[in-house]
This record gives structure tokens, sequence and C-alpha cells, in this order.
């Protein structure tokens, strides 16, 4: 591989070029990435290649059904992702100094979180504090609480993944979990029991990108977890996704039931299981951003 240590080098290696592959190696399809930077699929194409020129390497692996990283691929989202965040941070942090006041406030926010009622909170906020400047991220709760532990956000929106000493949490939402279908596919009577839901094909939860919520679906479906047909794993969205195109029905926290309402059919549990999907703000114990602790207040407040 050839080693990347001219000016002309780094010159080149901009940040559309690690913006693209970013998107290319977490959505692992060059369609939806392409949409997600708002470009058609020629020229992200392009910028991949460039940067496997650059590299010397490939860095995915093509097929005509999928798309994976190469291990220099791997290698290299570890360094981008970690090199766009603190771009990010560094254009943050300048633009607070420059403006003199207010200051910044980085905020991560997961898929589910983004669905929830919380998102009110954010404009809740920002209109109470007009001068600070938010930073909104979304990941999954597992990288968000790589980039809590590592001192890259200030807080985050999220679902309780682990506890650890080093990062703060308090449960600001719980919501029940609901049986979704296609709309075709659904029951009538707007609710359903678990005998019900355990005849169809259902999709699970991924343990590594979802562990919150899979041991929410393993505790759900305790006791008759052997009767179930899970034909696929995954996490939300994606889970939508998958129900959307019939693969089959799954089971989601409730705030997710505005999506594609003509398309999906959202079912309440009953009786209604003990398990709840709770989300929490989270932040480092040791974060020195004031703006983190007056939003975690904010939201506490009104608990």
């Amino acid at each position: 591989m050839r080693q990347i240590n001219t000016i002309s080098d780094i010159i080149k290696l901009d940040g559309a070029l690690l913006s693209a592959f970013c998107a290319v190696a977490e959505e692992l399809n060059f369609a939806r990435a392409a949409e997600r930077l708002c470009i058609s699929q020629p020229p992200l194409s392009r910028r991949i290649r460039q940067l496997e020129d650059m590299v010397g390497s490939p860095l995915f692996e093509r097929t005509t059904r999928s798309v994976r990283l190469t291990p220099a691929g791997a290698l290299m989202y570890e360094h981008a992702r970690r090199i766009t965040v603190d771009m990010g941070y560094m254009l943050a942090s300048v633009r607070e100094l420059a403006r003199g006041a207010g200051g910044t406030l980085s905020i991560g926010i997961s898929p589910t979180a983004a669905s929830s009622p919380l998102v009110e909170s954010l404009h809740a906020f920002r209109h109470s504090h007009p001068s600070v400047a938010l930073d909104l991220r979304e990941m999954d709760s597992v990288q968000l609480w790589e980039e809590l532990s590592y001192g890259r956000l200030d807080v985050a929106l999220m679902r309780p993944v682990k506890e650890h000493e080093s990062i703060e949490m308090a449960v600001v939402h719980a919501e029940p979990l609901c049986f979704v279908t296609r709309r075709e596919h659904g029951l009538p009577g707007g609710s359903v029991s678990l005998k019900q839901v355990l005849q169809h094909p259902l999709i699970g939860y991924d343990t590594t990108h979802s562990p919150y919520l899979a041991q929410l679906f393993e505790t759900l479906l305790s006791g008759v977890l052997h009767d179930a047909r899970v034909v696929q794993w995954s996490r939300l969205p994606s889970i939508l996704t998958l129900v959307e195109a019939g693969v089959g029905a799954a089971l989601v926290p409730r705030s997710m039931e505005s999506t594609k309402p003509q398309v999906l059919r959202f079912h309440a549990i009953e009786p209604a299981p003990g398990p709840v999907a709770q989300l929490v703000v989270a932040r480092p114990v040791r974060g020195k951003n004031p703006n983190a602790l007056a939003f975690m207040a904010a939201l506490l407040a009104k608990r």
C-alpha cells in the first residue's frame, strides 16, 4: 500500500472524499450513500475510486448484490470517522470563538430518539438559548456511546446501551413496544396478543448494532421465543423498510408509529407487556461544556 506522506496527498485528501467514503462505509450501499450526500452515484463512485487510487488499495469489495469493506477499508473507516468528527469540532470551536458568545452544544441522537417526542426538546432548548449553536449528529446508540466515551460529543439522546462510571445517564422517556406489519397484513381491532404476534414471520434486532432493543425483544418473547419465526436480524430504521418490503413483521418502540402510516400498520400489544423501551440523555462525566448541563436539566424538568 502506498504511504500517504506528501503535502500534495494531504491536500487531495479533503473533507468531500472522507465524507463520501464514510457514507458508503456506513450504508454499504452506493445508492443510499449518494442519496444521503445529496449527489448522484457517478460522482460518488469517482470519489471512492480517487481515494482508492490515493491509498493504493481497494477499500470496498463490490458484487452485483452487496458492498463490503475490505480490511484496508475497515481500517480507513476507523481513521476517517474520527477525522471527520474532529474537523466538525474544530469548525464549531472556531466559529464559537469568532462569535464571542453563546458557545456550541454537540448533541448526538439515535434514529429512534429522532422519532420520539424528545425532538421537541431540541426546539425548546434552541428557543431558550438562541446564542448556543447546536451541532446535531445522528448515529446508532452504540456509536453514540463510543463518541461520548471519547469526549467527541457533549450530550446524547439514545438507548441505554450500557452503564459506565465515565458516562452520566438519566431516563427521559419510556414507551411500550408495539407490533408493526404492512397494512394489508394487519389485524382488525388495533391490538394484538403475543400469540397473534407469533403467527407472523418476525424481524429481530441485531445484537451488535442494537443490543438494548435486542434484549427487549428477547425479554418480551421470553418463554415463547422458541416458537417465533425470526427470518432476519436488523436495526431501526432498516427494520421498518424490511416490513414495508414484506419480509416480515416487527416489534418496535411506539414512537415509530408515525412512519409511513399509509403503508404500515401499528398495533398495541395487549395485555401490555412488562418491558418498556427507555431513552436516556447522557453526557461524559468529565465533560466541561456548561450547555450540556443546561440541556440535561431542561429535559429532566419535563419528565
